[in-house]
């Protein structure tokens, strides 16, 4: 009897891959259905799937172009709340904290100058 030969990474690589590839999205299915439904119908119904599988693209493109549009408001109007709620919680820290006395000294307190007032011509 021969003895089975070992995997090799290459080997095992190429078989997960294979393993992987053969699942299909929902869209992928539909895609491949319509296909072969097309094979089998008269030629004016093929083009009827066919407009129709072209509609279903363009309709699939246009929920995707919209869906990311709504994930990019959705996250820039949840940055903002976030910033929003910061500073509030900052103002609102800064409003409760309580008063730092402050120690005055004596003399710090910057003179001010006295103006001299102009005298008429002495006579």
């Amino acid at each position: 009897m021969a003895a089975r030969k070992k995997a090799t990474k290459k080997t095992a690589k190429k078989t997960a891959k294979k393993k992987g590839a053969s699942r299909k999205t929902p869209r992928q299915v539909f895609q491949a259905n319509l296909k072969a439904l097309e094979r089998r119908l008269p030629p004016g119904l093929k083009r009827a799937v066919r407009e129709l599988r072209k509609n279903m693209k363009d309709l699939e493109r246009r929920i995707d172009k919209a869906r990311s549009e709504r994930d990019a408001r959705w996250r820039k109007l949840e940055s903002q709340i976030r910033k929003d709620a910061a500073r509030a919680l900052r103002r609102l820290e800064h409003a409760i904290e309580p008063a730092k006395p402050t120690p005055k000294k004596a003399g710090s307190r910057k003179k001010t100058r006295r103006r001299k007032v102009a005298t008429g011509p002495k006579s």
